[in-house]
Order: structure tokens, then C-alpha cells, then sequence
């Protein structure tokens, strides 16, 4: 079941990343465009060496594996497209803004605790500990999705155009995690389906709504 689960994940990855490269890559795009365009080939590679793994041994092993690094540097493109490209234009850094930046701690907190849960029910092993760090990643990505979700637009409606993709971005920080959870304690066959299908739509709609935001920019 997991391989084709795995299988599907990785054909609904490249799916959006061929689009992506199709739509954003033959022009002068934006390069915070790009970057979750990026994102969404690493998390391709990472799932397509799940698959093969699958494919190939019946099952990923206890420990780290090679397409944990493609979920790594999928969310790490994620959060540096978001502090790199567009959270100094949305936050002047000013005292207004504090409340947000306060709030907004509240989804890396929420993916550390998850991350906790599985750590305390399990222990720390060779398992939890490479999860503990991917899910750094996912925790750093987090927090601007949510910041740029609950973020006073100032700036000529930027980060309003954006605010769809951020929530979906933000759902399936929450899914990667989900997926953790579930595959760590052993809950029932039809959550780990439901939290792949999820990801899987996910995964397809990111650059279509990316780009229907982006537009905006422009009109």
C-alpha cells in the first residue's frame, strides 16, 4: 500500500513542478516564484526515492534515508522564498507588526509539539532524531505561512494575492507532520491514506493558485 501511496505523492509532485517549470521558467518570474517551484521538485525526489525504496526493499527502514532530504529542502526553499523574497517588504520590523510576529510562533510551536509527541511515545532513536530535524524545517516554514497568512497587507496587495497559497502551504506543513504522527504510531490504514490523499491535491494545486496569486501582482 505505502509504495503506491508513495507512488502517487511523487506523480502529483511532478506533476506541479513540470507545470511549474513550464509556466515560470521560460520567462523573467519572479525568483520567489521559482523558489516554491523548487520546493515542490525537492519534495519530488524525496518521494520518488521513497517510491523506489518501497519498490525495491518493501520498506523505508527505521532510520534516515535519502528522501528525508528532499522534504528538508523542499520546506527550506518554502521558508527562504517566504524571509528571503517577501517578509521584509510585508514587516518593517516595526512595533506594529509585534502582535503578528507573536501569533504567528503558534505553527512551529504546534509542529515542535507533534514532533514531541512522537519523540516521548517513542523515544529517541534513530527514527526520531532525523524526524526531530526535518521537522525543523517544516517548523521554520511554518511560521511565515502563518505570518503572511494573519499579516496586515501595506504593500499594494501582495501578500493578499498570496494568501491562498500560504494557507495550502501552511495545511500541508501540518499534513507532513500528520504523516509522522500516524506512520509513528501505528494509527489505522485509512488516516495514512486520507493525510497522502491530502497531500497529494495539495501538492497538485500549489503552483496553479501560486500563479492566479502572482497575477495579481501585475493587474
Amino acid at each position: 500500500m505505502y509504495l503506491y501511496l508513495s507512488l502517487a505523492m511523487t506523480v502529483s509532485a511532478g506533476i506541479g513542478f513540470v507545470y511549474g517549470l513550464i509556466r515560470f521558467f521560460r520567462d523573467d518570474s519572479a525568483l520567489y516564484v521559482r523558489m516554491i517551484i523548487l520546493s515542490v521538485g525537492c519534495a519530488m525526489f524525496g518521494r520518488l526515492f521513497e517510491t523506489l525504496q518501497y519498490l525495491v526493499n518493501g520498506e523505508l527502514g527505521s532510520g534516515f534515508h535519502v528522501g528525508m532530504l528532499g522534504i528538508i529542502g523542499s520546506f527550506l526553499f518554502l521558508a527562504s522564498a517566504n524571509f528571503g523574497q517577501m517578509d521584509s517588504i510585508v514587516d518593517d520590523r516595526s512595533s506594529r507588526f509585534r502582535k503578528t510576529r507573536m501569533i504567528s510562533f503558534a505553527a512551529p510551536l504546534l509542529i515542535i509539539a507533534i514532533w514531541c509527541v512522537i519523540a516521548v511515545l517513542n523515544g529517541l532513536d534513530q527514527r526520531t532524531i532525523p524526524l526531530g530535524v526535518q521537522s525543523l524545517f517544516i517548523a521554520m516554514a511554518s511560521y511565515f505561512h502563518l505570518k503572511h497568512l494573519i499579516i496586515k497587507d501595506v504593500q499594494f496587495g501582495l501578500i493578499k494575492a498570496i494568501r491562498s497559497y500560504n494557507l495550502l502551504a501552511l495545511i500541508y506543513a501540518l499534513l507532513c507532520m500528520l504523516e509522522m504522527l500516524i506512520e509513528s504510531l501505528n494509527f489505522p490504514t485509512f488516516c495514512i491514506v486520507i493525510v497522502y490523499v491530502l497531500q497529494c491535491i495539495l501538492l497538485l494545486v500549489f503552483v496553479p493558485v501560486l500563479e492566479r496569486g502572482v497575477k495579481k501582482w501585475t493587474t
